[in-house]
């Protein structure tokens, strides 16, 4: 015998992580028609009504019902047909109900308690709808109306005796909708996750949802913004996306250093074979400017060394950067910071990882150079094994080489590790380098189609935002070793 209470129970509760999109950037097209207040509390994830939620699961049980028998009696419908649209700063996602190829109409179906104060077309239907024409490319879409209460209760919107048959694509609407978008995103990062009712910038107007608002803040949140729209970018000695703690050195900044002339460069191919050491020791936690403004982000967990896409897949793995050259999961540094500054049990909410009982301690912004990288292309060089971790002591080989690289410089998570910022492209012929060093420990270079799970704890004495051409230094290694 089914226990129809405990079943229909845990279907309404499966599938909570499709409900909103926690990003910023990306919009429902379910959701795209709320009021501006319901949209921004909902991307957040700060709205909690269990009502709500709990009629919106009973309505996508009886959607998916109806789908598969139309689908089944009509062979030439799509159903749930997915939908990804690039609108610059925002995108919107939707799975369209329903879509007709051959008379090139998208439906979407809605349903309803009953009639009661029923006056159709519902404007935020309207709305999904426009998502759906514009993501499929047709001109012509309609609106099917069930009622709970009697499944075959059902009105179409244009109604049947209307003068049109459907509802035509209103190009004037959809820009509104993403000015609309836009206008959230930007309140997002200018005001961050709202901590309690007061920060939430918009004020309830009186809708369905805003009368239902039941609200959850989390315990701990970071602002996304300093206020001028755009992700706050801490340079302080404990801000950024990963608290890490300042070692006080006594090293000058690097703004008080000299820059690297071409006698230091060419020192490069005569290395002093001497056991002088010297000390690069940790100054702050910073992520530099040059490398802010490149597409070349994803997060990774500080642990696993594996690039993580969450805007790829929905989740955080897998990311198949390395399988094809048209794969890119690459994207600004503002996502993978927004990503990085959620609390970590929302971001395994929204983008679950594999493993739910052993997560990370954070996510991190990180560096995917391109399959296809510009001209020159930023290249990494890493250092393995070449730092005592307590002392941040290094060989004077080391610091040579780090000397005339002259760009932005990090510890590594291990702490006996450098990598080197600097934008060069490796000699003809060589695809990566990798050699062993005469004092101690070993270096490798790419400059491009390789994965790099960055600390951002700046080395003192080294460039702070720059990353410079060092192509010439690059083929001198290359040479020299």
């Amino acid at each position: 015998m089914i226990d129809f209470e405990e079943q229909i129970s845990s279907i309404l509760a499966a599938d909570t992580n499709d409900l909103y999109e926690r990003d910023p950037e990306t919009f429902f097209a379910a959701h795209i028609g709320f009021c501006p207040r319901q949209l921004y509390v909902n991307k957040l994830g700060l709205s909690k009504s269990k009502t709500y939620w709990g009629k919106y699961r009973a309505s996508r049980l009886i959607q998916n019902y109806f789908e598969q028998q139309l689908s089944d009696r009509n062979p030439t419908l799509e159903t749930e047909v997915s939908l990804n649209i690039d609108e610059g700063p925002v995108r919107f996602l939707g799975r369209c109900t329903l879509y007709d190829p051959a008379d090139e109409i998208a439906y979407v179906l809605k349903v309803r308690n009953g009639w009661y104060k029923f006056s159709p077309p519902i404007d935020r239907h309207l709305d999904q709808l426009h998502i759906y024409m514009q993501g499929l490319g047709v001109e012509q879409g309609k609106l099917v109306y069930v009622s709970k209460n009697d499944l075959s209760d059902i009105r179409e919107w244009p109604c049947p005796d209307a003068d049109s048959s459907a509802i035509q694509f209103n190009e004037s609407r959809y820009e509104q909708l993403v000015t609309k978008a836009k206008r959230i995103r930007n309140q997002i990062w200018t005001h961050g996750i709202a901590t309690s009712e007061a920060e939430i910038p918009l004020e309830k107007c009186g809708c369905y949802f805003c009368q239902e608002e039941s609200l959850a803040f989390p315990d701990v949140v970071r602002p996304m913004s300093d206020g001028s729209g755009e992700p706050t970018l801490d340079t302080s000695e404990n801000g950024g996306c990963m608290a890490e703690e300042t070692v006080e050195t006594g090293v000058t900044d690097s703004t008080d250093r000299t820059a690297s002339t071409e006698a230091e460069t060419r020192d490069l191919l005569d290395v002093p074979d001497s056991n002088d050491t010297r000390i690069l020791d940790v100054d702050r936690y910073h992520i530099p400017a040059a490398l802010r403004d490149l597409d070349i982000w994803v997060v990774w967990d500080g642990r696993s060394k594996v690039a993580l896409a969450p805007w790829q897949a929905d989740t955080m793995y897998p990311c198949e950067w390395a399988a094809s050259k048209d794969v890119n999961p690459r994207r600004g540094f503002q996502k993978a910071k927004m990503v990085a500054e959620l609390p970590l049990r929302e971001i395994h909410r929204a983008w679950p990882f594999p493993d739910g009982e052993d997560l990370p301690e954070a996510v991190h912004p990180a560096v995917l150079l391109p399959h296809d990288p510009p001209d020159p292309p930023l290249s990494f060089v890493d250092f393995d094994d070449v730092r005592d971790p307590e002392t941040g002591e290094v060989s004077d080989e080391v610091a040579t080489l780090v000397d005339a690289l002259d760009g932005y410089t990090e510890v590594s998570q291990s702490g006996t590790g450098l990598h080197v910022y600097v934008r060069g492209r490796l000699p003809e012929g060589v695809g990566a380098f990798a050699t062993a060093l005469s004092q101690r420990g070993a270096l490798e270079i790419y400059d491009h189609a390789r994965f790099t799970g960055g600390t951002w704890r700046h080395v003192a004495g080294t460039p702070l935002d720059s990353v410079p051409e060092a192509t010439d230094v690059l083929a001198a290694i290359v040479s020299r070793y």
